[in-house]
């Protein structure tokens, strides 16, 4: 008789993976985010320290890193002014508006780097209420041409003068035009106003 032994089979996953690998995935960040949750029901708020941290680090490494910083953007200013004037000499027509923004990028940089921001001024600047000034209304007059009708620059015949008891007019386009001040409506009537008008 013929002993049986059982076949024992090891299932592996096409990448090698084993069935663990697969809780390090998609459930440890279900995990953190249920963390985070019942942390933020408890009232532990993960970003108020954060940001408290940040303000630790900055205050324990910005004194040391200013310097450096500072000394890195006046070379920085230093060489791109430098380099300004070299290219500007080289082709000077088409490149003077250019330079003299160049120019003024490396003087921002150099001025910025000496350093001495008042941080409580600039926080009190910050921290001002925002308001909003309300410009008094101007008052309106009647010279103001959009309250003319369109007819009142509308032209006419426009006297122009008398010569030996005799009248004289001409058509104008605009009444301001006219001179005298008397516009009629039509030729007839500018030069014998005394006739009734039709």
């Amino acid at each position: 008789m013929e002993s049986v032994q059982p076949k024992y089979e090891v299932l592996n996953s096409p990448n090698g993976d084993s069935g663990f690998d697969s809780f390090s995935g998609k459930n440890l960040i279900i995990i953190v985010l249920v963390v985070l949750l019942l942390l933020s029901f408890v009232g532990v708020n993960l970003l108020d320290y954060l940001s408290n941290a940040i303000k630790t680090i900055i205050a324990i490494f910005g004194p040391i890193l200013t310097p450096i910083l500072s000394l890195f953007g006046y070379t920085t200013g230093a060489v791109i002014n430098k380099t300004a004037d070299v290219v500007s000499d080289t082709a000077k027509t088409g490149i003077d508006i250019a330079e003299g923004t160049v120019q003024n990028v490396g003087n921002l940089l150099i001025s910025a780097s000496k350093g001495g921001v008042d941080t409580s001024e600039l926080d009190r600047v910050l921290n001002l209420p925002k308001t909003k000034s309300v410009d008094d209304p101007e008052e309106d007059t009647t010279a103001n041409p959009i309250q003319n009708p369109i007819s009142a620059n509308k032209g006419g015949w426009c006297l122009v003068g008398e010569q030996a008891q005799r009248r004289g007019c001409i058509m104008v386009e605009d009444a301001n035009k006219c001179m005298s001040g008397q516009i009629f409506p039509s030729k007839r009537l500018c030069l014998n106003p005394t006739i009734s008008h039709p």
